[in-house]
């Protein structure tokens, strides 16, 4: 089993907790646990230290004899530790109740603010004067890249692209580019949309960040919004609060698509693709974590296989978490698609009572808009409780909207918005959109019933899924009804089935769908092949739509250097392919790597050691990397890692991983290089026979280990071994390591 700790560090685990919060002046008496000496205590209690964010050159040590932390202060001089810095250190640490803090504790000593975590191991001090933080910054580059190609031989081929480039710069600053590319050609049509959509540079100050560039709010990452107004910039520049930096990224809803075939859904913004995604007959739940933020309208395009639209609708999107940040910020520039002059302010905070946020957008002339939004969690006996209401004006009209989300496990959720007459102004044309929702689980199965309406739309959705465990076998089933949302006919209603059923790393799905008169029908089976270094997929699928019937197999490989997947499919006399890749690629003086994607501009350069021929592999904050090279690691935005986390994937190879990163406010555009430090222990045992079965005895040559007459024999290895040589009294055998057949090692003479 992986740690990311060495394994002494399991002894802070047993020290007797505390409430204590402030150190000055407590008296601390320290007991050493059953089974621990104090001499054990005194060598193994070592923690990675910061002052002011800044790395220590040495560790601060549990000291038993002393009943303190305590620290190297002849390495610290001769490292550049100043005698000022280091009387603090003594002062603060004298202080620090550490044997009354189980796992990690918060303090607040002589002024400075002290973050102790006994289980990573580390140790904070900052000046409690200090509220922020400004960390050291280099030269480094972070790019995000997706690609996205079909094609089929009916002169269908589509070509989309997509990229984010941070580039990290000295002084707390860095800059920020995305562009697209959409190519798309289907018979006699060909349409070509590209262009760099977004581009600014920033600096960042200890309260306050200065940006300036072009900015397009298709772009902006979902849950980024706190209020409904946000307009797109030609040129700006923006003063804001560090706080308003750190949004809170959770999903803000989820709608349910119903498709009549196989395919992809492009999502549509102002006459520009923003997103690509997968769809599958029937029931498809998008999250809105996949969609840029904000309150707006979107095209919706089902486009199968061949490049055929199935069907397009349009849906109005509130993508807007209330609440969900604190901050300020001021902007002028010109606005995206007038050149006109526009100010935009915001500001968000909350208290122990309720969230609110506020907008101000003022145009040349008379032209301006007004937001003010303000919502109250609260608990009303078992139910959770959170309304929220809106105010909107502008030079055309004053309007408004009210959203609802209450729900407990035993009365089921709901959640109900209505926004009315949001179209204030010339810079603020939104329409008008009406939503409702309820699901209540009972047993193992969950109703709930969906109704939405904006513009000529109206939708109402009903739905029951059904889950079921037993015997390994994880069944899900969906059923449904929609009305609405088709078209315009009379028979602008639809029935679905979605069936997965799941076993081990077995994955079946079959899916039927009924609409205007037809029945829809698909599956897909697929297996998962998990290894040291990430998950490959190998499945196929299949669909029938009344007489033409499909076919196709697919690969997916999800490992250290990004997702890629790939299918090959004929559709009746139409054969048609795809290919997607989706990684980041990040460079600095430190090395290149390539990666999972790093939606924040932030990495790791994780570099692990070669252990002689053994390959193995880890996970590093829940993504794999591999032995004896140089891997890309995504990390959060503006977080502090000390040590970064590790977890093994492999149950027959016991490791101890320690992954000190010393990760100060993880900076967009920075690349930060990390040394794994990795140890091995394996474990052969089992039974030495030669080709007819006859067990080898005698002695391990290079480990000096003994076989015993029936063959038996263990050996512990720090590195993989491909082969052993046994002497015995009948001569010389080379034993194959490699391929055990229940447990038996083949040895041949020689």
């Amino acid at each position: 089993m992986g740690r990311n700790i060495p394994g002494w560090a399991t002894g802070l685990l047993l020290l007797t907790p505390s409430a204590a919060t402030y150190a000055q002046g407590a008296q601390i008496e320290y007991q050493v646990p059953a089974g621990f000496s104090e001499a054990e205590q005194d060598s193994s209690m070592q923690f990675l230290a910061t002052l002011d964010s800044k790395p220590l050159p040495g560790p601060v040590s549990w000291s038993a004899k002393q009943n303190r932390l305590t620290f190297d202060e002849a390495l610290y001089r001769k490292n550049g530790v100043s005698t000022a810095q280091i009387d603090l250190l003594n002062k603060v640490l004298t202080q620090i109740p550490y044997a009354v803090c189980p796992n990690g504790c918060d303090y607040t000593v002589s002024g400075q603010t002290v973050s102790l975590d006994k289980v990573k191991q580390s140790i904070s001090i900052t000046d409690g004067n200090q509220r922020y933080v400004q960390p050291q910054t280099m030269m480094g580059f972070i790019h995000n890249q997706s690609l996205d190609v079909r094609t089929a031989s009916n002169e269908y081929r589509a070509v989309s692209a997509f990229g984010q480039g941070y580039l990290g710069l000295p002084w707390q600053s860095y800059g920020y580019l995305s562009w697209y590319y959409n190519d798309s050609k289907n018979f006699d049509t060909q349409t070509t949309v590209q262009g760099v959509s977004t581009w600014y540079l920033q600096k960042n100050f200890a309260t306050t960040y200065l940006r300036s560039g072009r900015q397009d709010s298709r772009d902006n990452a979902a849950g980024s919004v706190s209020t409904s107004l946000n307009p797109s910039f030609d040129q700006f520049v923006t003063l804001g609060s560090q706080d308003n930096l750190k949004r809170d990224n959770q999903s803000a809803g989820k709608m349910v698509l119903f498709a009549t075939a196989d395919g992809d859904y492009e999502f549509y913004r102002d006459g520009r693709l923003i997103r690509r995604i997968p769809a599958v007959i029937g029931r498809n739940e998008i999250d809105y974590n996949q969609l840029p933020g904000g309150f707006y309208s979107l095209e919706i395009r089902l486009v199968n296989r061949s490049g055929q639209v199935v069907s397009s609708e349009n849906q109005q999107i509130a993508n807007i978490n209330y609440g969900g940040s604190t901050g300020w910020y001021v902007t002028l520039g010109k606005e995206l698609d007038t050149e006109k002059d526009l100010l935009s302010a915001g500001a968000s905070f909350q208290t122990k009572w309720f969230a609110a946020s506020s907008a101000l957008l003022k145009g040349t002339g008379n032209t301006w808009a007004m937001e003010h939004n303000l919502t109250r969690p609260m608990q009303i006996a078992n139910v959770e409780v959170t309304p929220t209401v809106g105010v909107m004006a502008g030079e055309k009209r004053v309007g408004g909207y009210a959203s609802l989300n209450a729900g407990s496990p035993q009365l089921g959720y709901l959640t109900a918005s209505q926004y009315q007459n949001t179209s204030v102004s010339e810079f603020y044309p939104a329409r008008n959109s009406t939503s409702f929702g309820y699901s209540r689980q009972f047993g193992p199965t969950r109703l709930g019933y969906n109704y939405s309406r904006y513009t000529n739309s109206e939708r109402h959705q009903l739905q029951s899924t059904w889950n079921w465990r037993g015997n390994g076998v994880w069944a899900v089933i969906s059923t449904g009804v929609q009305k609405g949302g088709y078209d315009s006919g009379s028979n602008n209603y639809g029935l679905y089935l979605n069936t997965t059923i799941m076993l081990d790393r077995n994955t079946g799905t079959l899916n039927a769908a009924y609409n205007n008169g037809k029945l829809y029908t698909g599956g897909s089976y697929a297996r998962d092949f998990e290894d040291s270094t990430g998950t490959t997929t190998a499945g196929i699928d299949f669909s029938d739509i009344g007489r033409t019937n499909a076919v196709g197999l697919n690969a997916r490989r999800s490992g250290t250097r990004g997702d890629a997947s790939l299918r090959l499919g004929v559709d009746d006399d139409t054969t048609s392919g795809s290919f997607n890749y989706n990684g980041m690629f990040a460079a600095s003086q430190d090395g290149i790597a390539l990666g999972r994607t790093s939606p924040s501009g932030a990495a790791m350069l994780v570099r692990t050691p070669k252990l002689g021929d053994a390959k193995y592999g880890f996970k590093v904050e829940g993504n794999p990397v591999g032995g004896g090279s140089t891997y890309a690691v995504p990390l959060a935005s503006y977080q502090d890692v000390t040590f970064a986390r590790a977890q093994s994937v492999d149950s027959n190879v016991d490791m101890n991983i320690r992954l000190p990163a010393n990760i100060v406010r993880a900076h967009p555009g920075q690349v930060y290089p990390v040394k794994a430090e990795v140890e091995m222990n394996l474990l052969y045992n089992g039974f030495l026979v030669d080709s007819r079965g006859v067990p080898v005895s005698g002695t391990v040559s290079e480990t000096g280990d003994a076989v015993y007459p029936n063959g038996l024999f263990s050996l512990a290895s720090t590195t993989l071994i491909k082969e052993i040589t046994v002497t015995s009294k009948q001569g010389r055998y080379r034993c194959d390591m490699t391929q055990p057949k229940d447990k038996r090692y083949l040895c041949v003479a020689g």
